[in-house]
């Protein structure tokens, strides 16, 4: 007993000692603040904190407008916090997801970087509620979309919720959830099938290939091996052209954009209007180092003249379009415009066009290279020629020559009097039927 005394006596000396040294540092407590504190903090236990929930979602291939609610609610406490990269939820912890980025991704801030990669792991891991780094609620929809616009792989979610945790005025907290369109076990068993479709589509890229052969392979197998059709299931993602074989411009766009990222090919979804007032979505790929655009729902000859266009009939139709197939910023503005909610570059690189590498681009009328042309289409047997002119003067003269002055005939091997052709003024493309 009388040792325990010492011991209490040791421990008062030494309590009284740090609060002197404490109080001579004016380092003291303000108990009447602590008290006041504690008080604020058992009071949000009882009746909760004041939380903001607010809800987004992607508005199809609208540029990445989102359209949301909000309502004013008081929840108890989430269960899920991100710490050290991993994501601490109620069904245990889950190891960080890879940093995988893309072009949406380089044009962010240090902070929206670190938000964007938050963002990514929460989604893929399935997190039902992740505590965020940022306590700027304006950040999220920018990241957000830009996740998505560099993972097409996403084709789960349709939107997010997130809920700002606030004291009186100030936040203090911000947690995100995705809003995912299926369970995860759900996702995993469509991502088999996604995964036999790469696999299968992909079979014939090989090493030898240089950008544009890889981009161009793609471009035809995912289009002579998909429908347009507006009725198709899970049509703004994968799903619809992987699973299905059949989709709307949003999901040609994000296959092709998957399907350029799994060969080592940077590409990112691009979003706006064509010219009748529609909304698009289509793609900027990079090849050989330079930016270009690829529309593959228009790279759909069947789209894109429809079944009804009176220059098709009775004719062998070609099932794939390349006016649409790397092309300049210039080009596609004739047709489409962007809306994008980032940036876009210039794309001004020609080397790469499908037209400049088939040699049958022509920025001079030369006879001697159409001869080369309509030789090789017959010796291909293409069943069709496609040429396109650098500018709307040299458009004029090819069509001169090969129509009002029927120098055609020059180049055709049936030595009729008729000629079948479609011609695409907004491109300045000229296609002849080899009959």
């Amino acid at each position: 007993m009388k040792k325990f005394s010492k011991t209490v006596v040791v421990i008062l000396v030494l309590l009284i000692l740090l609060t002197a040294y404490w109080a001579w540092e004016g380092r003291l407590p303000d108990l009447a603040s602590l008290r006041k504190a504690q008080q604020e903090t058992q009071i949000a236990g009882q009746d909760g904190e004041n939380l903001s929930l607010q809800e987004s979602r992607p508005d199809g291939a609208s540029g990445g407008q989102n359209a949301g609610t909000m309502q004013e609610t008081a929840e108890p406490e989430p269960q899920g916090t991100q710490e050290n990269g991993t994501d601490r939820t109620a069904e245990g912890v889950r190891p960080a997801q890879p940093a995988e980025t893309g072009y949406a991704y380089s044009l962010l801030d240090e902070e929206e970087k670190s938000l964007y990669l938050q963002m990514l792991q929460s989604i893929t891991g399935f997190s039902q509620e992740t505590e965020l780094t940022t306590l700027k609620p304006e950040l999220l929809e920018p990241v957000f979309n830009s996740v998505l616009a560099d993972h097409p792989e996403i084709f789960y979610v349709d939107g997010y919720t997130y809920t700002k945790h606030t004291l009186g005025e100030e936040i203090h907290k911000i947690t995100f959830t995705a809003r995912y369109t299926l369970t995860q076990a759900e996702a995993e068993q469509r991502k088999k099938g996604i995964e036999a479709y790469i696999e299968t589509a992909l079979s014939g890229i090989h090493s030898g290939m240089d950008d544009y052969q890889k981009i161009k392979y793609i471009y035809d197998y995912m289009i002579e091996h998909t429908d347009y059709r507006l009725d198709s299931p899970e049509n703004q993602t994968v799903c619809s052209v992987f699973l299905y074989g059949e989709s709307v411009c949003q999901g040609y766009a994000k296959a092709f954009q998957l399907l350029c990222s799994r060969v080592g090919i940077p590409a990112v979804l691009v979003t706006g209007e064509v010219k009748n007032g529609e909304a698009h979505a289509w793609d900027l790929v990079q090849s050989d180092g330079e930016w270009y655009y690829a529309d593959p729902t228009w790279g759909d000859a069947f789209y894109l003249m429809g079944d009804d266009d009176p220059a098709w009939q009775g004719k062998k139709r070609p099932s794939v379009n390349y006016d649409y197939l790397l092309v300049t910023t210039q080009q596609i503005l004739r047709t489409h415009t962007i809306d994008n909610f980032f940036p876009l570059p210039d794309c001004t690189a020609m080397k790469d066009n499908y037209y400049v590498r088939e040699n049958a681009y022509f920025d001079t009328v030369d006879e001697d290279k159409l001869a080369r042309l309509f030789a090789r289409g017959y010796e291909e047997q293409k069943g069709m020629v496609t040429l396109k002119c650098a500018d709307a003067d040299i458009y004029r003269q090819m069509k001169q020559k090969l129509l009002d002055d029927q120098e055609i005939f020059t180049y055709l091997k049936n030595g009729g009097s008729s000629a079948a052709y479609v011609d695409t003024p907004e491109q300045y493309t000229l296609s002849f039927w080899l009959e």
